[in-house]
C-alpha cells in the first residue's frame, strides 16, 4: 500500500458520468446520522432541491400542492428554513416513509401522508383528529415542526417526556437494547420507534448524500485523533502518530468529516507498524515492513549488513502480520534493498534504485512526493546503466495534483489519476485548493486516467 490557492482554477473539466458504488454496509442502531445532518437547513438551497427531484425522476419535481398551489420544492424548501431542518433529511424522510423520491406513480394516498406523519400502527387514515395533517403541505411542514419545537425542546430540556430517547439512555427497541449516541439518532427513534425504519432511512440517506472518499484519502472525525486510510472500500486506522507519520509528513491531506461518514466503511486491518520497519514473529524470524508488504530477511548476516540495530526489531505476533502480502525475501544478494535515490553526474536525472531496478522520477514534485528527507547520492551514468529500468515513481495516493498547462485538478487514487468533475465536486467532498500540486504534463501523464469524481446529489 502506497499511503501516501485558494484560487479558481477550475476552467474546463472532462465530462463522465461518474461511477459511485454505495460503501459497504457497516450500520449502527446507536448511530443513524449525525447532528449536523439532521440539522443544516442551509445544505441545499431551492435549486438544488429542484434538481435533485429531477435528477432523481421523482414524481415531486413536477407536484404542486391542490391546497396551497407551492411546488413540493418550494414545501420542502420553506419547512426547513423556517424549523432550521435540514431539507436533506426531509428529502431522507419522504423516501423512507412514502417512497415518494423514488416512487414513478404514487397514489394520492402517498401525497397525503408524505411524511407518515401522526400515523401511529394501529391509527386509522379517517380518524377525524388526523385530518388537520393530511396533505403534502400539511405532512412536510408539521413533521419539521415537531421535531424542532417538540422533539429538540424535549431533548434540550432534559426531560424527555415525549418519547425517552435520548444521547446515552437505554431503551428496549423491537427486543434490542437502543443508546442513542447524538439528538439526531434519539430524534430519528423518536419520530420512528422500530429499529426497521431507522435502518431504512440510515440506507436511503447514505445512498443520496453520504459522500464517498476514493481509495487514498485520509480520513478523521471532528473533535477525534484518530486517522483512517480508506483502502478498498474500508476503513484502516493509523495506530497513532508516529506510524502515520512514517507514511505522511504531516496531517494536511487528512480531511475531518462526521461520525455519519466514516462509519459507513467497514473496519479493515489496523496500520499498526510504521513503514520500513523491522518484525520479528515468536519463532524468530525478521520481517522488514515496506508498504503493506513483508519481505523477509535471510539470515542474521543480512540483517548486520543493512546496519539494523537489534533493539529496533519490533517483536510482534503471528496474527499481527496475517494481513500482510509476503514479497521475495531480502539475501546477501539483494542490491539496494531499502532503496536509494541516485542522480546521474552528467543528465541530472534522479532515481529510485531498489533491488536492482532503477525507477526514473520524472519532476522534482514528485520526489518531494515521495523523498522529501531523503539524502541523493551521486552515481554516473556508467554506474546507472548496470541497473534495469522499471516504471516511473508516481505521485503517492491521496495527493491533489494538476499540471501547469490544464485546470483539471485530479486525486491520486491506487495510482491513477481521477478528475474532479466541477469546483463543486472538489468543494464537496471538503479538499482545499490550497493542497493541490502542480506539476509538469509528463508527470501527469505517467498516472493512467481513472473514473471521475462528481457530486454527491
Amino acid at each position: 500500500m502506497k499511503l501516501r490557492l485558494v484560487a479558481w482554477f477550475f476552467i474546463a473539466f472532462f465530462l463522465f458520468s461518474p461511477k459511485v458504488g454505495l460503501a459497504q454496509e457497516n450500520f449502527d442502531y446507536n448511530y443513524i446520522l449525525s447532528d449536523d445532518d439532521m440539522f443544516d437547513y442551509v445544505s441545499m438551497d431551492l435549486v438544488q432541491i429542484n434538481s435533485f427531484l429531477k435528477d432523481k425522476g421523482s414524481a415531486l419535481a413536477n407536484y404542486v400542492d391542490p391546497i396551497t398551489s407551492l411546488a413540493a420544492s418550494q414545501i420542502i424548501y420553506l419547512s426547513a428554513q423556517e424549523f432550521k431542518i435540514s431539507p436533506k433529511f426531509l428529502l431522507a424522510l419522504l423516501q423512507k416513509e412514502q417512497s415518494l423520491i423514488e416512487n414513478p406513480r404514487p397514489s394520492n394516498k402517498n401525497f397525503d401522508w408524505a411524511m407518515g406523519y401522526a400515523v401511529c400502527d394501529s391509527c386509522s387514515l379517517d380518524d377525524p383528529l388526523l385530518q388537520k395533517f393530511k396533505g403534502f403541505y400539511n405532512q412536510i411542514y408539521s413533521a419539521a415542526k415537531r421535531i424542532r419545537l417538540s422533539y429538540l425542546v424535549d431533548l434540550d430540556s432534559q426531560n424527555r417526556t415525549i418519547s425517552g430517547f435520548g444521547p446515552g439512555l437505554p431503551k428496549l427497541v423491537d427486543g434490542q437494547v437502543v443508546i442513542p449516541a447524538n439528538k439526531a439518532t434519539a430524534i430519528a427513534y423518536t419520530y420512528t420507534p422500530h429499529l426497521a425504519g431507522n435502518r431504512l432511512l440510515w440506507t436511503v440517506w447514505n445512498r443520496y448524500f453520504s459522500r464517498y472518499y476514493p481509495d487514498g484519502t485520509l480520513l478523521n472525525v471532528d473533535g477525534q485523533t484518530e486517522v483512517y486510510y480508506i483502502q478498498n472500500g474500508l476503513r484502516r486506522q493509523f495506530a497513532n502518530r508516529s506510524v502515520f507519520l512514517s507514511y505522511y509528513d504531516d496531517f494536511s491531506s487528512v480531511l475531518t468529516v462526521n461520525k455519519t461518514e466514516l462509519s459507513k466503511y467497514l473496519e479493515g486491518s489496523p496500520i499498526k507498524f510504521s513503514n520500513y520497519s523491522f518484525l520479528r514473529i515468536p519463532k524468530g524470524t525478521v520481517y522488514l515492513l515496506a508498504d503493506d508488504m513483508l519481505r523477509g530477511i535471510a539470515s542474521a548476516e543480512v540483517l548486520r549488513r543493512l546496519g539494523i540495530n537489534p533493539e529496533e526489531i519490533v517483536n510482534v505476533s503471528s496474527e499481527d502480520i496475517i494481513s500482510y502480502g509476503e514479497g521475495e525475501p531480502i539475501t546477501d544478494k539483494s542490491i539496494y534493498p531499502l532503496g536509494v535515490l541516485l542522480q546521474d553526474t552528467k543528465s541530472g536525472g534522479i532515481f529510485w534504485v531498489q533491488e536492482g531496478v532503477k525507477h526514473p522520477i520524472w519532476s522534482r514534485e514528485i520526489l518531494q512526493n515521495n523523498f522529501k528527507n531523503r539524502k541523493i547520492s551521486r552515481a554516473t551514468t556508467k554506474q546507472l546503466e548496470q541497473y534495469l529500468t522499471g516504471l516511473p515513481i508516481v505521485f503517492r495516493d491521496g495527493q491533489l495534483v494538476r499540471s501547469w498547462s490544464q485546470a483539471t485538478v485530479y486525486l491520486i487514487s491506487n495510482q491513477t489519476r481521477r478528475p474532479f468533475l466541477s469546483a463543486e465536486a472538489f468543494l464537496d467532498l471538503g479538499f482545499d485548493f490550497s493542497k493541490v500540486i502542480a506539476t509538469s504534463d509528463e508527470a501527469i501523464s505517467i498516472h493512467v486516467l481513472g473514473d471521475p469524481i462528481g457530486v454527491s446529489f
